[in-house]
């Protein structure tokens, strides 16, 4: 979790050195070219998406692997779409996935406001959800507005999990 918080801070730091550097790039500007009739807003939002990794490579679609997991703090609060084998069911409405068969990344507490009858271990799903920094019970339950196990989450207590939108559990599993 240190680790996670060091590379969240770094990045924002680099991302705070730029923000001077682009204003002046905007201020300097002039409109010509393709930018000729656009209005400033247009110009201020191309800049600084320009500067954010996220409009660069959408989000993030993809295997849960070490790739994702090492990067997983900077998807905080942004909507991932996640294929990987369910690992453990913990409840109607959570599960937790495992990475590929090739990486040793943790698993990842998933939790949907709707109950999952057909997810089951083993079973590869694909879960379109939200990054969330650090798991908490009650605030979970509130937000979600369901009712988990207090003692199946005691451990999951301040790690990070993804509130499901949707989970496909109809995703064939690459051989």
């Amino acid at each position: 979790m240190g680790t996670m918080t060091k590379n969240r801070w770094m990045k924002r730091a680099a991302a705070m050195s730029l923000l001077p550097m682009t204003a002046l790039g905007v201020v300097g500007c002039s409109t010509s070219g393709t930018e000729e009739g656009a209005d400033v807003e247009d110009v201020v939002d191309e800049e600084v998406d320009a500067g954010d990794p996220a409009a660069e490579t959408g989000p993030y679609d993809g295997v849960y692997d070490s790739a994702f997991y090492d990067e997983m703090d900077s998807y905080v609060g942004e909507e991932v779409t996640l294929s990987a084998d369910v690992n453990e069911v913990m409840s109607p409405m959570s599960f937790t996935i495992a990475g590929t068969d090739d990486t040793t990344v943790e698993a990842l507490l998933v939790v949907h406001d709707k109950e999952m009858p057909e997810v089951k271990p083993e079973l590869t799903v694909s879960v379109t959800g939200i990054v969330h920094e650090a798991f908490d019970l009650p605030t979970v339950e509130e937000e979600m507005g369901i009712d988990l196990d207090d003692e199946a989450f005691e451990d999951w207590d301040g790690e990070p999990y993804v509130e499901a939108t949707s989970v496909d559990t109809s995703v064939v599993a690459d051989s």
